[in-house]
């Protein structure tokens, strides 16, 4: 398979400390109110306590609908939504999602709620949190949001000075964009961590364009500081957990899942182009424009998935491409030809 000699990848796990910053009043006695925290995430692109600003509500109680898609909105310290709803006698079981989708979950209240055939945009750090139990109190139902998706971020550079790589396109390929998610029939209280939701019924792999630009003057020029290539253009991070394939050539072309990227290779010193070039196979070549693929595997040894509330972190350094058939040398030499001296 032909890539770069060096691509450093890094992962990690999302951060799970909140920093909530909400301590909303009551303001209607008996009524039923509501605070929200959500975790800390890696990058300032993620929702948190002080971003976020609506979610969506479901209640039960006695088994029965209570509250059914009630959508709950930051105003100033506290959180309101109408009609006012109060306190039953019996105890409440909260689903609760943000930001507010168009495909509704499906809640009957003896199951856990659904999200079903969810499509990922890509753009969207869905939220979920859910409160078991809850009986009539003055205080706010602090409702503790979960991510429900992995975040996954492709940072690019290149050290190499003899070198220029301009980028074109980047994708993930092969990823599943539509699933169903599932909520915990637990409180996702910040003290049980481990109440996580969970995603099923995960279909439709896609080439998922990461990066894009439009013309030749818009390509990205790697440099040593390595750069967030989502940032600022198509902000493609939220993806929905799910195994993972290994990369692997067919001979052809490439099987499983990875990072694609779509870029041309300069020689800094001339200018001139150096890949792709004359012997680039026709599968490495990115139809309709001058580029070249480099293709990159999303699995490690210790990454086999991407989980639900985790992070990943991408490090690519383009910096000695096996691809470009540097020239290379062998030696012989003739033997002498004798001449007659005679």
């Amino acid at each position: 398979m032909s890539m770069l000699a060096t691509a450093a990848l890094l992962a990690g796990a999302a951060a799970s400390c909140s920093d909530n910053d909400d301590s909303p009043a009551i303001d209607d006695e008996g009524a039923i109110s509501f605070g929200a925290v959500v975790p800390k995430a890696p990058r300032a692109a993620s929702t948190t306590t002080t971003s976020i600003n609506n979610f969506i509500v479901y209640a039960f109680t006695d088994g029965k609908p209570y509250m059914k898609g009630v959508k709950v909105t930051k105003s100033g310290s506290k959180w309101a939504y109408k009609p006012t709803v109060y306190w039953p006698t019996t105890p409440v079981n909260f689903y609760a999602y943000s930001p507010e989708l168009t495909n509704t979950p499906s809640i009957d209240g003896s199951t856990a709620g659904q999200i079903p055939n969810y499509s990922n945009t890509g753009q969207t750090d869905l939220l979920y949190a859910v409160n078991m139990g809850e009986t009539a109190k003055a205080s706010p139902v602090l409702m503790n949001f979960r991510h429900a998706m992995s975040r996954v971020d492709v940072m690019l550079s290149s050290a190499n000075s003899a070198l220029t790589v301009r980028v074109a396109h980047v994708s993930l390929n092969d990823i599943n964009f539509r699933g169903t998610f599932t909520f915990p029939q637990a409180t996702t209280s910040a003290s049980q961590p481990d109440n996580v939701g969970s995603w099923s019924d995960l279909q439709q792999p896609i080439d998922i364009l990461y990066y894009y630009a439009i013309e030749a003057t818009d390509f990205t020029k790697l440099t040593s500081t390595p750069v967030n290539i989502s940032e600022g253009n198509l902000d493609m991070s939220f993806m929905l957990p799910q195994p993972l394939t290994e990369l692997a050539s067919t001979g052809t072309g490439y099987s499983g899942n990875a990072i694609q990227i779509d870029c041309e290779i300069y020689d800094t010193a001339t200018g001139a182009k150096i890949w792709p070039n004359s012997a680039t196979p026709a599968y490495q070549l990115v139809p309709e424009t001058g580029c070249g693929k480099l293709m990159f595997p999303v699995t490690t040894s210790t990454i086999k998935e991407w989980k639900i509330g985790h992070a990943y972190v991408y490090n690519i350094k383009i910096d000695n491409p096996t691809v470009l058939h540097p020239i290379d040398f062998d030696v012989t030499v003739d033997e002498y030809t004798l001449e007659p001296t005679e």
